[in-house]
């Protein structure tokens, strides 16, 4: 087994049952930057981050880490099968590391009104 470090933004999960068929499923929604390194200007762009999925062995690893704030950072311990054709990552277990802070905006990149144009409210 090994472990992977995700930075989750989403998560949902479910257990219950469905026209008589019980299911127990949960999932997390991981942020993963996009490949950016083989762009070519006029030609192609990727850049900044996409979802990914990663599905749960059941609901209870979603339950347990339902009360922490988003995003945040997980341990997925995850293990690699095979059918003799085709291989996947399954997620074995899920552990949340921490939460993720908030960057500060850089203040090169903040606009702010001179004073003479800022606004007085009531």
């Amino acid at each position: 087994m090994s472990t992977v470090v995700v930075e989750v933004i989403g998560m949902k999960a479910f257990k219950g049952f469905v026209n008589n068929e019980g299911i127990n499923s949960g999932m997390l929604f991981g942020r993963v930057k996009l490949d950016d390194r083989y762009n070519k200007p006029g030609e192609n762009f990727k850049g900044g981050f996409a979802v990914e999925e990663w599905r749960m062995p059941d609901a209870e690893p979603v339950f347990r880490m339902q009360h922490l704030p988003m995003p945040f950072t997980c341990a997925l311990e995850i293990e690699r099968v095979s059918n003799g054709r085709e291989t996947k990552e399954v997620v074995m277990d899920a552990r949340p590391v921490e939460t993720v802070k908030a960057t500060p905006a850089d203040p090169k990149t903040v606009a702010i009104a001179p004073v003479a144009d800022q606004r007085k409210v009531a």
